[in-house]
């Protein structure tokens, strides 16, 4: 079972913008999770390993839906769910809700960026 967070951007209006700025909406989501999995990549446990090359991108087609940052391996949710596991230097449990929580800012900023033409 694996482990995946959705980079997305909520609002009103997205029917009433225009096509380009949708556009503009589902790249940037796409390049908000392309930095939450190199940021998710410095702490996931075992950084030499299947969990680490797991790791990967879907991208938004569709605003509302978002991107996708997925690490699927069989054990990815046990790590990912039990922080509390004394993993080896500098990785981490929630591997990737740590990191889109603590940089929630610069993945926002990422996506205003772009839709505003970036």
């Amino acid at each position: 079972m694996g482990v995946s967070a959705s980079v997305t951007m909520s609002g009103r209006g997205f029917a009433a913008a225009g096509a380009e700025a949708l556009q503009r909406l589902a790249r940037g989501e796409t390049l908000a999770a392309e930095r939450l999995l190199a940021l998710s990549a410095e702490v996931v446990p075992l950084d030499q390993g299947t969990l680490l090359g797991s790791g990967s991108v879907t991208p938004a087609t569709d605003p509302e839906e978002g991107a996708a940052v997925t690490y699927d391996t069989p054990y990815a949710a046990r790590l990912h769910e039990h922080p509390e596991y004394n993993f080896q230097g500098g990785r981490q449990g929630k591997y990737l809700e740590g990191p889109a929580l603590e940089h929630r800012k610069e993945l926002g900023d990422i996506i205003r960026k772009e839709v505003r033409g970036g």
